[in-house]
């Protein structure tokens, strides 16, 4: 019996097309945001988006940017579906200032949130920011700000008492110089042009001196009296007159209808008069009191023996001192420390400034001094130390204007020719005292605009910004990073304009890093009276440092009168450090020339600034006078940089 097979047809048939979902994640979005479309289908060969006619896969996720509310609409097949994104407008939640009602020169926050934003734009002055955020402005009268946020609009009044101006103002050619002295125009500070961002409004400098009158017109809006100290216990003012000078050219308050004004005049100054009491222990005070919150340390004193022609060395504590200042001061990026180059450089036994023991120290700028033509102040000393210069008066009875203590106790006694008929200021401020002081000023400026900026940054900004003042002078040379560099002048004379420019978005902060090469054992006889003299090279590979800030020399000659040597440091490829100058120095007991020995001296240069340190380091010591005869015994290099 055969079996019987039956075939069996199974018919299907067509499943239509649907769409599993279609969403929009999230289906809120502000103006310029994005959203993702997400969906899934079956039973569909592709699918479209709408609108655009975009061709799409059967599932998938695809990310929009509506730029107003908009229906996407999702074919698949003949399935189809839809979703709606709603997008906000853009808008400004607020746009406010404070203060709203100011004096004039004050700064001015406007503060703005906008929603749906990329972008802001505040005019005056017409700066971009971003869709949230705040900006600082400086006020002289009523203006109304406008904010432009994507096309959305506000704005905002604020309401500015007129400024009463600075009657002395004028005649402050260091601050503006017209030729209104007689001097050369434009031979000032050049701030004009910084005083529209900043005036040093947050910072505090200590004036480290014989004290301050606390109660001054000019200066109380700006003095810090919780800050000040009285090593005295009960110090008064009229014994203030050299400190209250030089916190006026500091910080005396504009726009008050008062005296001239300060440099920054709007910084916060506190009145240290150790110069009243100055122990080595009070030395040591000065410079770490308030070690928080001081960022600026202006000291216009130094070697008291100015015009010897001897090398003084400075007092271990207070070395100690600006040392932990650098270190820890300003929650590590250091306080900085400002001093005279000396007023030694006039008289017949010249002065250079590597012989201060204060100035020669790397943890401090010392400051060269300018008079209103643009040349040195006679007095000035130069050295291979000094960083900058800064108008310091000179020539007569072009000094500058500044405060004075009140009353007629000060320099205005109403007994010399061309002061002020107000006693509680003078014209007569001069000296190295005087330069420093104006540096400190700026250097506030600089760390108002950028507060992250390390002491050792501070110098870099101002030898790269400085003006290269005096081009006639035969001493202008080149380092090896291409910067101009005078030993009467530092880097040149202080630009403060440039300066807070280059601060502004100044890369802060690296790291400090040290070489010190081993001792080199010479002992060469120096040949008198000799233009070539002795010389060694101590070589330096892989240093670490790329860019020098300081060098240091320790070095022991072995000589009866070493005013008759000249001391260079040369490096190949670099620029040249005149450490030791030829000189005369004043008599001793005996009435012969008492010039110091020179045993395990340092002497610091601040001249190859940004130069590498590796390569060939070259000692030179020449005996340019006769009858005397030495020994170079030994030297070492020590490279402070980055």
């Amino acid at each position: 019996m055969r079996a019987l097979v039956l075939g069996v047809v199974v018919l299907t048939g067509c499943t239509p097309a649907s769409i599993s979902f279609f969403t929009a994640e999230p289906a809120r979005v502000v103006a310029g945001a994005s959203t993702q479309l997400s969906w899934s289908s079956m039973g569909a060969a592709a699918c479209r988006l709408t609108p655009g006619d975009q061709p799409l896969s059967v599932a998938g996720a695809l990310t929009v940017t509506p730029a107003v509310t908009t229906d996407y609409g999702l074919t698949c097949g003949a399935a189809t579906a839809s979703v709606r994104v709603e997008v906000d407008p853009v808008r400004i939640v607020r746009f406010a200032a404070f203060p709203v009602t100011a004096s004039s020169g004050d700064l001015v926050t406007l503060t703005w949130e906008s929603v749906g934003a990329s972008r802001c734009t505040v005019t005056p002055p017409g700066r971009e920011g971003p869709a949230s955020g705040s900006m600082r402005l400086r006020v002289t009268s009523t203006q109304t700000f406008s904010l432009d946020c994507d096309g959305a609009t506000a704005s905002v009044t604020v309401a500015v008492t007129p400024g009463l101006g600075d009657p002395l103002y004028s005649q402050q050619w260091h601050l503006l110089n017209t030729g209104q002295s007689q001097g050369r125009a434009g031979e000032d500070l050049s701030v004009i042009g910084a005083w529209a961002s900043v005036r040093g409004e947050g910072v505090l400098v200590s004036v480290v001196d014989d004290g301050v009158d606390l109660a001054h017109e000019d200066l109380v809006a700006n003095v810090d009296v919780t800050r000040s100290h009285d090593y005295l216990g009960n110090a008064t003012a009229d014994l203030a007159e050299h400190g209250t000078a030089v916190a006026g050219l500091i910080g005396a308050r504009d726009e008050n209808g008062l005296g001239g004004r300060g440099v920054a005049p709007r910084a916060s100054v506190a009145s240290f008069n150790l110069l009243q009491d100055s122990t080595s222990a009070n030395e040591l005070d000065a410079m770490v009191r308030g070690l928080d919150v001081v960022q600026v340390s202006n000291n216009s004193w130094g070697d008291a023996d100015d015009g010897t022609g001897q090398l003084t060395t400075a007092d271990a504590l207070w070395l100690m001192g600006v040392e932990r200042g650098t270190r820890e001061g300003r929650g590590g990026r250091g306080i900085v420390y400002l001093f005279p180059s000396g007023n030694g450089a006039d008289g017949r036994f010249v002065d250079d400034s590597n012989f201060d023991g204060q100035a020669n120290s790397r943890f401090v700028f010392a400051i060269g001094g300018v008079s209103d033509d643009g040349t040195r102040a006679a007095y000035a000393e130069a050295g291979a130390n000094v960083l900058v210069s800064a108008p310091s008066g000179h020539r007569g009875a072009r000094y500058l204007v500044t405060t004075d203590v009140t009353g007629a106790d000060g320099y205005n006694s109403g007994r010399t020719a061309g002061e002020p008929a107000n006693p509680h200021y003078t014209q007569t401020f001069e000296g190295t005292s005087a330069s420093t002081p104006l540096v400190a000023g700026v250097v506030a400026l600089l760390l108002q605009e950028n507060p992250q900026l390390t002491w050792r940054d501070v110098r870099r900004v101002l030898a790269r910004s400085a003006r290269r003042n005096h081009p006639s002078h035969p001493d202008w040379s080149v380092n090896g990073a291409g910067l101009s560099v005078n030993h009467d002048y530092g880097f040149g004379v202080v630009n403060a304009t440039a300066a807070v420019q280059l601060a502004k978005d100044f890369v802060a902060g690296a790291p400090e890093k040290t070489f010190s090469s081993a001792v080199a054992q010479v002992n060469q006889a120096i040949p008198d009276a000799s233009a070539t003299g002795v010389s060694n090279v101590i070589t330096v590979q892989g240093s670490g440092v790329a860019e020098v800030d300081v060098v240091e020399v320790t070095l022991t000659i072995e000589h009866p009168h070493s005013g008759d040597l000249e001391v260079r440091l040369e490096h190949e490829g670099g620029g040249f450090s005149r450490l030791h100058p030829q000189h005369a120095c004043a008599p001793g007991r005996n009435g012969q020339p008492a010039c110091s020995p020179l045993a395990q001296v340092t002497f610091t240069s601040v001249r190859h600034l940004d130069e590498s340190g590796d390569g060939r380091w070259r000692l030179v010591v020449r005996d340019l006078a006769a009858q005397d005869v030495g020994r170079l015994v030994s030297w070492r290099l020590t490279l402070f940089g980055r």
